[in-house]
C-alpha cells in the first residue's frame, strides 16, 4: 500500500550529483532549490534528505531552469555503485551476480523508499522488478523510473564488466530523447509495457552464477551488518506493522518468523506481537498476506512451484499448495496455467 507522502524522506545524495552536473552546464540550480525550499545542508549534509513535496517541486523546477527533459537518463548514467555508500560496497564485494542482486533487493530502501525492488529467480529467465511505493505525480514518477532503470543497467554492466543482451520493459512511453538509449548497448527497451506502473528487467538465469571480481567475504560481512543497522532505522519512521510487512517482502531466502524479526529489534516475540496488536494487526495475518502477494508475483514470473515454496519458507510443496488454494481458490499450478505470461 502506498505510504503517505508526508511520512517519508528521500536520500538527497543522488540529486546533489544532478545539481553538480547541471551547474557545470550553466543551469540556475540555486533558483530551483530556492523555489523548492531546499537548503544546501539538505543536499550536502551528513544523511541529507528531503521531503517528497520538496522533491516533486525540485524536479519540476530543475527541468524548467535546465530546459531539459532527459534528466532521469542523465542522472542514471552518472550513478555508480559507490554512490550507494555501504550498500554499494556490499554489492561490489559479493561473490556472484545472484548474491549482489539479492542484496540490492533486500536493502533497496536504503537507495530510495519511493520504489520497491523485487528479484524473481526462475528458469530460463530471472526478473528484476521496480514498482512505486509512494504516490507521486507523473513527472516525478517518470524521472525516478528512468533514473532507476538506466542506473541499474550501468551498474549491472560494471559488475559483469560488460552487460549481456537482455530486455527492459518500462511503463513510460518512448521518450523524445530516444536517441540517448542507443548508448545503452545490449539492453533492448520496450516502452509502454503492459502491466503495472514500473519496470521489469528480464535476464537469462545462467548469468546469475557470474563471479564478481571484487568478491571479499570479510568485507561483505561487515557491509551487510551495516546495511542491516541502517534498515532497522527505517522502523523509526513508520508503524511497526508497516516495518514488519517491509521486512517480510524484502526477504529473499526463506521467510522470517516473528522470533526472527523480534530478535532484530532486541525484543521478545511476545512484545513484538503485543505492539502489532495495539496497531490492530496480527503477525499471522501480515505474514499470510505478504506470502500470498509474493507467491502470486513469483508464479506470474513462471518460477517453479517447488522453488517458490522453498523461498517462502514452506517445508514441503504440499503445505504451500494448501495455503495458496485457501487464498486464491485454486492451486499454484492452476493459477500459473491461467495467468498471462510475463516473460518475453
Amino acid at each position: 500500500m502506498p505510504q503517505p507522502i508526508d511520512s517519508t524522506r528521500l536520500p538527497a545524495r543522488y540529486y546533489a550529483l544532478l545539481c553538480d552536473l547541471l551547474r557545470a552546464d550553466g543551469a540556475d540550480v540555486e533558483a530551483a532549490l530556492k523555489t523548492a525550499n531546499i537548503w544546501p545542508t539538505q543536499l550536502y549534509g551528513p544523511d541529507a534528505t528531503m521531503t517528497v513535496a520538496q522533491f516533486e517541486t525540485f524536479i519540476d523546477q530543475i527541468e524548467r531552469v535546465s530546459g531539459r527533459h532527459d534528466l532521469g537518463f542523465l542522472l542514471g548514467r552518472q550513478i555508480k555503485l559507490s554512490n550507494h555508500e555501504i550498500l554499494g560496497y556490499a554489492i561490489l564485494t559479493s561473490p556472484t551476480l545472484d548474491y549482489a542482486i539479492q542484496l540490492a533487493s533486500r536493502y533497496y530502501r536504503l537507495i530510495t523508499p519511493a520504489f520497491r525492488m523485487q528479484y524473481l529467480r526462475g528458469r530460463p529467465y530471472c526478473e528484476i522488478r521496480f514498482q512505486p511505493e509512494l504516490s507521486l505525480n507523473s513527472q516525478t514518477l517518470r524521472f525516478l523510473l528512468e533514473t532507476i532503470v538506466v542506473s541499474t543497467h550501468e551498474q549491472l554492466k560494471a559488475l559483469m564488466q560488460g552487460a549481456p543482451e537482455y530486455d527492459i520493459h518500462v511503463s513510460y512511453p518512448q521518450p523524445s530523447h530516444i536517441r540517448h538509449y542507443a548508448s545503452l548497448r545490449s539492453a533492448r527497451f520496450h516502452f509502454d509495457a503492459d502491466g503495472p506502473v514500473g519496470a521489469r528487467m528480464v535476464l537469462e538465469s545462467d548469468l546469475l552464477a557470474h563471479p564478481l571480481p571484487m568478491a571479499d567475504r570479510n568485507s561483505l560481512q561487515f557491509a551487510e551488518a551495516q546495511c542491516q543497522q541502517q534498515l532497522l532505522k527505517a522502523r523509526e519512521s513508520r508503524q511497526m506493522s508497516e516495518w514488519v510487512a517491509m521486512m517480510l517482502r524484502e526477504s529473499t531466502n526463506g521467510f522470517p518468523s516473528l522470533a526472527d524479526l523480534a530478535g532484530l529489534l532486541n525484543q521478545s516475540p511476545r512484545a513484538l506481537d503485543r505492539h502489532l496488536q495495539r496497531e490492530g494487526h496480527r503477525f499471522l495475518d501480515i505474514s499470510k498476506r505478504v506470502r500470498y502477494e509474493k507467491a502470486c508475483e513469483m508464479l506470474d514470473a513462471e518460477m517453479p512451484v517447488t522453488q517458490i515454496a522453498y523461498q517462502l519458507g514452506y517445508s514441503e510443496v504440499a503445505a504451500f499448495s494448501r495455503a495458496f488454494r485457501r487464498e486464491a481458490g485454486c492451486s499454484p499450478t492452476e493459477y500459473q496455467r491461467n495467468a498471462k505470461p510475463t516473460v518475453g
